[in-house]
């Protein structure tokens, strides 16, 4: 099939999900126009008491009618400007994608666990490196294990982007599912490759800024750091805090990060340059320092801080820097931390506002996520208060 691409959103906070799902499907429905469907991603804020995915899938499927479809349960839900935190929201995004193929699959823990190496993935897949394919994946953040499933993709696709995030259901005590055509898991990860002619711009902002020097991993031992540029990190970091004002003092309290850099080549590194990681926690005697990731000797670490202004100043530059736009028709997803919405900015709307500012008016959908995926230096990796941005085309 021919023709121009088309995205279109649809949204509903009724208290009664099957209303809600109705009016958000039909609501893409009218905007998407007549034709097919391709691809719809959807994304629900469980607050219900009776919600039953299976006839979610349903619903959609009478008043929207997707040839594929891929979702989760979330904390809170993302269309548009709006975003929607621990009460009802349905939030949908419909594509149309003449030309494009959309390849859904889906691992289970045990079968992501069984496969031995990105070479292997590909022949899983059956989908190749030079199909130059792009990633939309989500996953049960108690048995998806991301940060396998991201080493995978990097390995057997190096390059190619791998966007989404992992359900936060279980934030409103509800259990994770994860929709996929219309097959209900439970577990594991779920995605849909695009193959074709479609173009995914992304940006992840990870809302932090670095303070003291970048150094050198001299020893390390799994995600524990024991020296630092030859030194006890713990005593780095104090000396590094000592210097930094009152107000940054105050802040590492609860909001101190490990950034790694990603391209060891560059001559500076500046914000935007590291993965964060969080500083779990520290041995006192030792001197060493408990990070959430794994480290190897040779590594560059800087100490990173975060705070409301930080990550809107970082989000606003990043999306500054995206190429200027034509008149060709987008789409967007937006997968944001449940730690970043209201309880970062203090009001409602922040980082979806900001895109449509910048970058809008766009058609968007995206939930608050426990976990985000999307690249960083040309690789992927799962991160942690977050907003990781696709847009489509």
């Amino acid at each position: 099939m021919t023709g121009a691409k088309h995205f279109a959103e649809g949204f509903s906070d009724d208290k009664d999900w099957r209303k809600g799902a109705a009016a958000a499907a039909k609501a893409a429905r009218a905007r998407l126009g007549p034709g097919p469907c391709d691809l719809a991603l959807v994304f629900v804020a469980e607050t219900f008491s009776d919600f039953d995915p299976a006839e979610f899938s349903t619903l959609l499927a009478k008043s929207l009618a997707p040839l594929r479809v891929l979702g989760c349960n979330a904390s809170g839900v993302i269309a548009g400007r709006k975003e929607v935190e621990g009460t009802p929201g349905i939030s949908i995004l419909a594509m149309r994608l003449p030309g494009v193929r959309v390849q859904p699959f889906a691992f289970t823990a045990a079968e992501l666990g069984r496969l031995e190496n990105g070479a292997a993935l590909v022949k899983e897949l059956d989908l190749y490196p030079n199909e130059s394919p792009k990633f939309l994946i989500l996953g049960d953040p108690m048995s998806g294990d991301p940060e396998r499933m991201a080493a995978l993709f990097n390995e057997g696709y190096p390059g190619a982007p791998v966007v989404g995030g992992m359900a936060s259901g279980p934030l409103l005590h509800k259990p994770s599912w994860l929709l996929l055509g219309s097959h209900v898991l439970k577990s594991g990860l779920a995605g849909v490759a695009l193959v074709g002619p479609v173009e995914i711009s992304t940006v992840v902002a990870q809302g932090c800024r670095p303070i003291g020097d970048p150094l050198t991993v001299t020893k390390a031992e799994g995600n524990v750091l024991h020296e630092l540029g030859g030194r006890s990190p713990l005593e780095v970091l104090r000396e590094t805090l000592s210097r930094c004002t009152p107000e940054d003092q105050r802040l590492a309290r609860t909001s101190l990060f490990a950034g790694l850099v990603m391209n060891e080549g560059r001559p500076e590194f500046r914000r935007g340059d590291f993965v964060i990681r969080n500083v779990l926690g520290y041995d006192d005697k030792s001197g060493s320092l408990v990070l959430g990731t794994n480290l190897r000797r040779g590594q560059t670490l800087q100490f990173q801080l975060r705070d409301a202004h930080t990550s809107d100043q970082d989000f606003s530059m990043l999306l500054g820097l995206l190429p200027e736009t034509d008149a060709a028709p987008r789409g967007a997803l937006l997968f944001s931390c449940c730690g970043r919405g209201k309880g970062l900015y203090g009001e409602s709307d922040h980082d979806a506002t900001l895109v449509q500012s910048l970058r809008g008016p766009i058609p968007m959908a995206g939930f608050f996520a426990n976990g985000e995926f999307g690249p960083v230096g040309g690789r992927n990796f799962v991160h942690g208060y977050t907003s990781s941005l696709a847009l489509i085309k």
